[in-house]
């Protein structure tokens, strides 16, 4: 008896007929397993909250990038500064001994604001003069005001009397006296500070350090130097 007669007879006794078996055929068919699908996870709100928070930061920081961009092509703020317009040596006697009996020096700097749109003030003015890395004499000033497009001279006469030399600085001495040329260091820094729009205050050491060397004995100019402060 075949498989289909067989199975015909046990469906017949027993009264029940198995439902995967393909009687076309005469065999048993195969089942598919069922994969369930997966479903997608939901977002939790802690993620959500995250997402809109970078977002919001980064709008923030585009529209600070543009606000500060755009204050400065309104403002074009620029460094306040000091410039040494005239400086004459009127007057130097040297011992042989290695001391600055008396010296003299007119020196005129000028506190430059070229900002448009802005006043500048300085403060701290701190400077020296100074022989060969001995210093000669001091200069101060106290907090001024400097109006836009505009300038404050400071004008110094410098006096200077007893200065003793070092070994070194004294054979420097000689050597400048017999050549004509005295050089003399101007050196130290200034405070500025301005504003650039409602909010924002800059404030800046701006420093200067430069090398004089005066026809002397002569008339006591110095030759053309270009001297003026820098800030970082």
């Amino acid at each position: 008896m075949d498989r289909e007669g067989a199975h015909h007879q046990a469906a017949a006794a027993g009264g029940e007929v198995d439902p995967g078996y393909d009687h076309e055929h005469g065999h048993r068919k195969r089942r598919v397993p069922w994969i369930r699908e997966r479903q997608p996870r939901k977002s939790s709100g802690i993620v959500w909250a995250l997402v809109i928070l970078c977002t919001v930061l980064a709008i923030g920081v585009i529209v600070a990038g543009a606000t500060v961009f755009a204050v400065y092509l309104l403002y074009k703020p620029k460094m306040p500064y000091l410039l040494v317009s005239d400086a004459r040596l009127e007057s130097l006697v040297y011992g042989q001994s290695g001391t600055i009996l008396d010296l003299k020096l007119a020196l005129t700097i000028l506190a430059e604001n070229t900002n448009s749109k802005t006043d500048a003030t300085f403060s701290g003015v701190s400077l020296a003069v100074g022989f060969h890395g001995a210093d000669v004499a001091l200069l101060r000033a106290g907090t001024f005001a400097v109006a836009r497009r505009s300038s404050v001279p400071l004008r110094y006469q410098v006096y200077s009397a007893g200065r003793q030399l070092s070994p070194d600085g004294m054979q420097y001495m000689d050597g400048a006296l017999r050549a004509g040329v005295v050089p003399l260091d101007l050196f130290g820094k200034a405070r500025t500070t301005w504003k650039v729009g409602i909010f924002a205050s800059l404030q800046f050491w701006t420093r200067i350090s430069c090398r004089f060397l005066f026809n002397y004995p002569g008339n006591g100019t110095a030759m053309p130097i270009d001297c003026r402060s820098k800030s970082p």
